[in-house]
């Protein structure tokens, strides 16, 4: 099913937007007025074009895109700024006074874009997030058919495997442990990645802490990245999983072999 996403706190420009959507598409249009609203819009379905606000933060656009990229299957969604949208007088005189009866706008309506005009735009990129949706499925299902049952893969360890991991947090909190290895780790957590974790293309960029308590006063630190997050959705609601890629070897001892530190690593207190 193919869904866009409205970030748009403006009620009004908003609502001026999805009517215009509806009246061109029959696909299925979600308005988030915040930002925490539309994460925990795309952890539920991952939309086809996601619109962002004018005047948006660049740091808030670059946090979408990254999280977007993080998430399989998500890198065919298109993600388009929403320009100032044209609307009646009478449309914004209802929602004010249904807002605040006593209070008229003190200034005229600046003129703005055609909503019309812009749904074709973002009709055009629909169907292009649409055409790349299909294009990327059919590569994958290609690549699976032909993968080679030799291909060499770094051992992975599960959490029954390693026992002498008693716990393992990630930021402030505890995540739970799927499987580690020599490169990296996958867990689960309620948290989803804060946006300084997720900036790829920065190399001086925060990385993230992770901590292994290999028993009472004995610990591990590592600082990963974030490769991959799955949301789920659950009974308690959406949990993350999330794969990191170690930035050096952290000293971690799994079945069979030891991981041990790197001087730099040592330098640097990891």
């Amino acid at each position: 099913m193919s869904w866009l996403l409205i970030v748009q706190p403006d009620a009004v420009q908003a609502d001026v937007l999805r009517e215009a959507l509806l009246a061109h598409t029959s696909e299925d249009v979600v308005v988030a007025d915040s930002l925490d609203n539309a994460l925990s819009a795309i952890d539920l379905d991952i939309p086809d074009v996601v619109l962002l606000p004018p005047l948006i933060p660049a740091a808030v656009e670059e946090y979408v895109i990254s999280y977007l990229g993080t998430i399989p299957g998500a890198r065919h969604v298109r993600i388009l700024g929403i320009p100032v949208l044209e609307h009646s007088d009478d449309a914004a005189q209802r929602r004010t006074r249904s807002l605040i009866p006593w209070r008229r706008p003190q200034e005229p309506l600046t003129p703005g874009c055609d909503p019309g005009m812009f749904t074709q735009v973002v009709i055009n990129y629909l169907s292009g997030a649409r055409a790349l949706k299909h294009e990327l499925k059919r590569r994958r299902a290609q690549a699976a058919s032909s993968r080679r049952s030799d291909r060499r893969t770094e051992p992975r360890f599960s959490r029954h495997k390693v026992p002498w991991i008693s716990v393992t947090r990630f930021g402030l909190g505890r995540a739970a442990l799927i499987n580690v290895s020599s490169r990296g780790v996958l867990l689960r957590t309620q948290n989803r990645p804060e946006d300084h974790f997720l900036k790829r293309s920065d190399p001086t960029r925060e990385r993230s802490r992770l901590t292994f308590e290999l028993g009472p006063g004995h610990e591990i630190h590592a600082m990963a990245q974030v490769i991959r997050c799955v949301p789920l959705k659950t009974g308690a609601g959406v949990q993350y999983e999330i794969a990191f890629s170690f930035d050096t070897a952290v000293g971690l001892h799994l079945p069979g072999t030891l991981v041990t530190k790197s001087s730099a690593a040592k330098n640097d207190g990891v």
